[in-house]
């Protein structure tokens, strides 16, 4: 926690601006028109004023073997509107709904 209240969690994801922008209507559900998107000083959804407010920076990729790995490093920061519990189980449903594995 933060001055005021608001809370930030990081998230480092390997994902392109595109595939996050694609996922985030389902990963945020109702408060998906309540968030803000800046990625890499651009301004990608706006919300005014934000409930969530999410600040991306593009990574360099990372390369495993043969595969290239893009890299997002994303802050998430929520208003104080939202208790503890609510803030845990967004991020749940982000994480769950943003995180691809392989099988």
């Amino acid at each position: 926690m933060s001055g005021g209240g608001v809370f930030e969690a990081r998230r480092e994801m390997g994902c392109t601006p595109e595939d996050l922008l694609r996922w985030l209507p389902e990963a945020l559900g109702d408060l998906y028109p309540e968030t803000s998107l800046t990625l890499d000083n651009q301004r990608l959804l706006i919300a005014e004023p934000p409930r969530i407010r999410m600040d991306g920076t593009n990574l360099k990729s990372r390369k495993i073997a043969l595969l290239m790995i893009p890299v997002l490093e994303l802050v998430i920061t929520f208003d104080e509107s939202f208790s503890a519990g609510q803030i845990e189980s967004i991020l749940g449903r982000f994480d769950l709904y943003t995180r691809r594995g392989g099988g």
